[in-house]
């Protein structure tokens, strides 16, 4: 350094900072992120639709498979093969619309009061709907057909509008 040069008087410059940084443009990894927002977004929505559309598709098909039955029985007229289409009908529904630890694994009496709590009456434990349990070991089971088929139309229908409800 020069002995008599004052520092004041030197040509400098002050130390000029740059400007802040700005929020916009975004960076890439922020648009990667609400890109992967937006698709989480929309598969969520997808799923959802999806799954209730498949609660109103088992209804749906349920219905549709009752009409196949009560036609096949008005040709053979063979009692233990519609007990045997009836009940696994609303077993299949039964399973399609409640958790499967609900009612997949009962059997009997169980699944006659599980029945009868989503039924306007209790026609299953103590009328007609007795016969899901007991034809399957008669030779010919003595029974009402169409209160039969009434009465899981009519349990089929109290479960379509238990579930449009729900939504």
């Amino acid at each position: 350094m020069m002995q008599g040069t004052d520092p004041a008087s030197l040509p400098l410059r002050d130390i000029h900072l740059p400007d802040p940084v700005s929020w916009w443009p975004l960076a890439p990894g922020w648009w990667a992120l609400m890109l992967l927002l937006v698709i989480v977004v929309l598969l969520t929505m997808y799923f959802i639709r999806r799954y209730r559309n498949h609660k109103i598709s088992a209804l749906y098909l349920t219905i549709q498979e009752l009409e196949r039955i009560k036609t096949d029985f008005n040709i053979n007229q063979d009692k233990s093969n519609l007990v045997k289409e009836l009940s696994e009908l609303i077993r299949r529904l039964s399973i399609s619309i409640f958790p499967r630890e609900e009612s997949a694994g009962l059997t009997g009496e169980e699944w006659l009061k599980f029945l009868d709590q989503y039924s306007a009456k209790n026609e299953f434990n103590n009328g007609v709907g007795r016969v899901l349990i007991e034809a399957p070991y008669q030779a010919d089971p003595e029974f009402n057909t169409n209160e039969l088929i009434d009465l899981i139309s009519s349990w089929i229908e109290s479960i379509g509008k238990r579930k449009r409800a729900k939504k």
